[in-house]
């Protein structure tokens, strides 16, 4: 048998902080999907897939923005249970989200730009 002390209980703060930026990861993806179906039933976006006419927005920035948001979001997920989140953890959520809104927004620049 090893000596270790039991377990902090889990701070239900630091589950919901944990939860609440899980969700605001994982919602990126149908976000992302409805923001390429409003911008292609614009007529600039149908014109962008018909005419090639789409804006020229380098692919370096999309993988930094998402290289932001997964950072932000491993940062979020790393909140021990056993302490409520650090306000470096909800700077983290605020990064997510706005890392998350930031691609949403050079998405729609594609299309309609």
């Amino acid at each position: 048998m090893s000596n270790l002390p039991p377990p902090a209980p889990a701070s239900s703060e630091a589950r919901r902080f944990r939860v609440r930026s899980l969700w605001a990861g994982l919602l990126l993806i149908p976000a992302t999907v409805l923001v390429v179906i409003l911008a292609l039933a614009s007529e600039r976006g149908t014109a962008c897939v018909m005419q090639g006419t789409c804006a020229d927005i380098p692919g370096p920035l999309y993988l930094a923005t998402l290289a932001v948001a997964l950072g932000a979001l491993i940062w979020t997920q790393t909140t021990p249970d056993g302490s409520p989140p650090t306000p470096a953890r909800k700077a983290g959520l605020a990064t997510l989200l706005g890392a998350d809104l930031l691609f949403l927004t050079l998405v729609a620049a594609h299309f309609t730009g």
